[in-house]
Parts: C-alpha cells; structure tokens; sequence
C-alpha cells in the first residue's frame, strides 16, 4: 500500500512510493498512456473523458475532464492519488487531501517535461526499473542528428479564431526535430492568433492541419497561398501522436518527418 504519512500531496510534496497496490485517477491522456506504459495499468481505477490510449483503459471509470475531476466520482473510487497535469480548481486539492487522497500535478507540454514526469512517476509508482529504460530510450531519441529539409512549415492550431504554433509550443518542437523549420518560430508566444496579413507575408512551403477538417471550405482566403495551390497541406496526422507528449510521441515524431519528406 501507498505511505499514508506522505499522502498530503498539495500540488508539491515529497513523493509517495507504491508497492504494488495503490490506486491512481488520472485526468491526464499523456500521464494515463504513461502510467500504463511503466506496467502499472492494473493500478488505474479512474481516467480522464479523454484518455483514450491504450484501448483497454477505456474500460476504466471515467472520473472527470481534463484537469477537471468529478469531485464525487473520485472519492467514491477510493484512489490513494490523483495525477494530473493541472488543476482547474486548485483548492480541490485540499478536499482531496481531507479525504486522504494525494494529487501530483506533472505538467507535460513538452518532451523536456514529459521526461521530467517519468522520472517522477516512476518514482511515485516504485518501477524505477521500468523508468530508466524509458529514460534511456528519450535520450537516445534525442541525440539522434537528423537532415534537414529545406522546408517551412506553417502548424494550424485552431482555425476560427485562426491560431498557430509559435516559438517553444510542442509543435515547434516536433518540427524542429522531424528537420523542418516553423513559419512562426521567431514569434514568442507558443500558440498565437495570427491575422491574414501576417500569414500572405510568410514563405509558407507545407501546412500541417490539426483544426476542424472543414476549416479550408469555411474561409475562402487559403487559396491564396502557394502551399495550399501545390497541396502541401498534411491533414491526416494522428492528433494524439503529435499533441500528447508521452510515450508515443516519437512516433508521432517519425511520422511527421516522413509525410514532410513526401512534401518534397
């Protein structure tokens, strides 16, 4: 069982070390795929409305939104801790905590701090083991040199308002790793909204599309790029693969080189 010494986990404490039978909610996609990915599966009693991967966790109650747990579904499952990568409402927390539930807050925007919750959740979780192998396998990721295209590449975020991945965003770091260069990597926000103007001033050579499908139909103006005349449009990317940065999103990483590769 989990240390109960240790349980008062009000956003950052001291770690709660499992052996074997704890119960974890999590309401996060990246730290569900994560937890399972470490063996620990089995520990899972509840998830978040969007954690979808592996299949099987599907089969696991659902206990709130993204970031956003159902306060009474959660203490009715008897968890020892909560994981997440935000809370919507951070005094939740505390009610949690009168309960004798831990919460461990992990954001994971990026691969820097996806590798960060390995460590930690590994950690809490007690399969060390397990964790430094994942550990091992980002940093080999890592060091890997890859050629560079010669491409520019504009990443549609949202497009009502229309928003795109800027400096630092997880977008631009995926591009950046698959050997392509990101339209927006000089401006500092991470996801921005973006006029037209600014958007017929850039050299745009392909466009990956992670808005609503039907976002081209809807505003005429996209027929004046060239990367749209030419169809270099990526539109079919597995949205989970290139915004949910765990296990998977080198994956997600493969598969964006080789459709910029096919944009040549």
């Amino acid at each position: 069982m989990i240390r109960r010494h240790v349980l008062l986990l009000v956003l950052s404490c001291a770690p709660v070390l499992f052996a074997g039978e704890g119960r974890i909610v999590s309401l996060s996609p990246a730290l569900t795929e994560l937890v399972c990915y470490l063996g620990c599966e089995k520990n899972l009693v509840g998830r978040s409305s969007v954690c979808s991967y592996p299949e099987s966790v599907k089969k696991v109650a659902v206990a709130g939104r993204f970031a956003i747990p159902y306060t009474e579904k959660v203490i009715s499952l008897k968890p020892d801790i909560i994981i997440t990568n935000d809370l919507v409402n951070p005094n939740l927390a505390k009610t949690f905590a009168a309960c004798h539930i831990g919460c461990e807050i992990m954001p994971c925007r990026n691969i820097a701090e996806y590798r960060n919750c390995v460590e930690k959740l590994s950690r809490l979780l007690n399969v060390e083991s397990a964790g430094k192998r994942e550990l091992d396998r980002i940093d080999e990721k890592l060091r890997r040199k890859i050629k560079k295209l010669n491409l520019r590449v504009l990443w549609v975020i949202w497009d009502s308002p229309l928003m795109v991945a800027g400096k630092n965003s997880l977008p631009d770091e995926l591009l950046k790793m698959a050997g392509a260069d990101n339209v927006a990597k000089s401006v500092p926000q991470p996801y921005f909204k973006c006029s037209l103007d600014w958007l017929l001033k850039q050299k745009i050579d392909v466009i990956v599309w992670t808005a609503s499908p039907d976002g081209f139909r809807r505003k005429r103006f996209w027929k004046n790029l060239a990367a749209v005349k030419n169809n270099k449009i990526i539109h079919d990317l597995d949205h989970d693969l290139v915004q949910r940065p765990g296990p998977r999103i080198f994956d997600g990483i493969e598969l964006l080189r080789k459709k910029l590769e096919n944009m040549k």
